[in-house]
């Protein structure tokens, strides 16, 4: 009779914990295909900005009749194709198909009714999307490579306003689905067993109160217990740590170049508004556009810029202002701390992307007109500043936690290598310092040399 409240007990455990952990495994699984998705639609946009470049000078070459301009963009883009079913697609505002590769058939139809399976108005849909600045379009269409079976695509579409055209590609996301599920299903796989692992230890518990008396058996599920509540704990950290770094790889990685394409475009605008040339920005956006192409392609491998590695953080700090100031025309001084064999690698990489991240606030938010990047030694500590002369923010409403995910990630990168992260903000501008023990160099059985470099990016 004492062993069936305990039963009980052990029973409700169990249930509540199977549910509580098949919940967690579909919304790891849900983060991970948003994730995917996201992933997804800046490939495609990445793609649509080759397609861009690669018509361009078709599209704007006035020494061409519009017909002359028209075909050679039809050509290029019934030429350009990526992966097994990749291609380009164009049609006019009235719904007329203009470049649909492998299905030639269709070009010159009218395709502006075309619905897939579930009612959806493909191409109506496209041509709103476009014509409203650009967007995603989710429908239902036939895979070539499955012998065109009907599978789910998504599909990015920009106008072409002079010629009254739209124009797009896309990528078929059943895959994406596919992964989603295995991750689940290998999730709870995982979770159940060792929910029954730990059920079966709470049993042989029960089994050991009834033989020992009621001393073991306090003895015993406490144990139990504690095992449960340490197996759940690392479960929950294990997903909540996958989640972090999947957010923080995307985030440091692709969102931050896509946001320097972004202003070099802005930039880029303005001066083409005023008639002043545009060619080294465009080259720059191009230079910017194939770096977020190989960060989306290495993305799975960590990949860490490749001056860290070759020529060490100096060099990279140095480059990482160079860009920054003809991009945005800031004035940025480096001051550099040349060090070799000292920091490793996980301290560079960290090190700069908090470089990234605080220069990319800069741009977005402070209109700041110089920017100061310091590396040096302060007693115990390896410091990374970077300070700006721009209008600053609210310390006290980040420090109540509206900031970022920027900032965030700062106090993150910084907190793997039990370093400090200090911000500092008023009406004169912003200083951000990344602190590491010094006790976290790397000074091996050899010659170390030290030296501070100063390098002047605004007088250059």
């Amino acid at each position: 009779v004492n062993i069936i409240p305990l039963v009980m007990v052990l029973a409700a455990v169990f249930f509540l914990s199977l549910r509580q952990h098949q919940e967690l495994s579909k919304q790891a699984s849900q983060v991970y295909r948003e994730g995917l998705i996201d992933t997804r639609k800046n490939e495609l946009k990445n793609l649509l900005t080759v397609a861009h470049g690669a018509i361009k000078e078709a599209y704007e070459n006035n020494t061409l009749s519009t017909e002359q301009a028209q075909n050679q963009v039809k050509t290029i883009l019934n030429n350009m194709h990526f992966g097994s079913d990749g291609y380009y697609f164009a049609y006019d505002y009235e719904g007329k198909n203009i470049v649909l590769p492998g299905q030639e058939w269709r070009v010159g139809e009218s395709m502006i009714d075309l619905e897939d399976i579930n009612g959806t108005k493909i191409v109506q849909g496209l041509i709103e999307n476009a014509r409203n600045g650009g967007g995603y379009t989710n429908y239902v269409f036939n895979q070539p490579s499955r012998e065109y079976a009907p599978t789910n695509k998504l599909s990015y579409s920009e106008s072409l306003e002079k010629w009254n055209w739209i124009f797009g590609t896309g990528v078929y996301i059943d895959d994406i689905n596919q992964q989603a599920s295995k991750l689940e299903s290998s999730l709870t796989s995982y979770i159940n067993n060792a929910t029954i692992f730990t059920v079966t230890i709470g049993v042989l518990s029960v089994f050991i109160v009834f033989v020992a008396g009621t001393y073991i058996r306090v003895r015993e599920n406490n144990v139990a217990n504690r095992k449960l509540i340490a197996l759940n704990e690392r479960i929950f950290q294990t997903q909540e740590e996958e989640r972090k770094r999947v957010a923080r790889e995307l985030h440091d990685g692709v969102s931050q170049i896509i946001a320097s394409a972004k202003f070099s475009l802005e930039t880029a605008q303005l001066k083409h508004a005023d008639h002043i040339d545009v060619g080294d920005d465009l080259d720059r956006i191009m230079k910017v556009i194939s770096q977020v192409m190989s960060e989306v392609r290495g993305i799975s491998h960590r990949l860490h810029p490749g001056l860290l590695e070759d020529q060490g953080l100096g060099a990279a700090l140095e480059e990482l202002g160079r860009e920054f100031q003809q991009r945005t025309g800031t004035h940025i001084s480096v001051t550099r701390l040349r060090v070799r064999n000292v920091l490793s690698m996980d301290i560079k990489t960290a090190l700069y992307r908090i470089a990234q991240e605080a220069l990319t606030n800069i741009e977005r938010h402070s209109k700041a007109s110089e920017v100061d990047i310091t590396m040096e030694l302060r007693g115990k500590w390896v410091v990374l500043e970077v300070k700006d002369n721009g209008q600053g923010f609210n310390i006290k409403g980040s420090e109540r936690g509206s900031e970022g995910i920027g900032l965030r990630n700062m106090y993150e990168r910084i907190g793997h290598l039990d370093g400090e992260l200090k911000v500092t903000s008023n009406s004169k501008g912003t200083t951000v310092q990344a602190l590491v023990a010094k006790s976290y160099l790397n000074y091996i059985n050899e010659p170390v040399s030290i030296v501070t470099e100063n390098n002047k990016k605004g007088q250059s």
